[in-house]
C-alpha cells in the first residue's frame, strides 16, 4: 500500500477525480480516501512515482505520507 497526503483534496468530487485518475493508470488499483486527514491509500502494482504523477495530472498535489 502507498499513502499520499493530498492537501488540496477537499470534497467527494476530488476523491472521485483522484480515483478515476489512478484507475486509468491501473484499473485493478484499490483506492481509499480520508477527507479529514487528506490521506489517499492506494494498493497497486504500479510504482509510487507513477501513482503520484496520475494524481498530479488530475490537478491535485500528491505528497508521500
Amino acid at each position: 500500500m502507498t499513502r499520499f497526503t493530498v492537501p488540496d483534496m477537499t470534497c467527494n468530487g476530488c476523491v472521485k477525480a483522484i480515483t478515476a485518475a489512478v484507475q486509468r493508470l491501473d484499473p485493478a488499483a484499490t483506492i481509499s480516501a480520508d477527507l479529514p486527514s487528506h490521506h489517499v491509500d492506494i494498493t497497486s502494482a504500479r510504482p509510487a512515482s507513477e501513482l503520484a504523477a496520475a494524481i498530479d495530472d488530475a490537478g491535485f498535489t500528491a505528497q508521500p505520507a
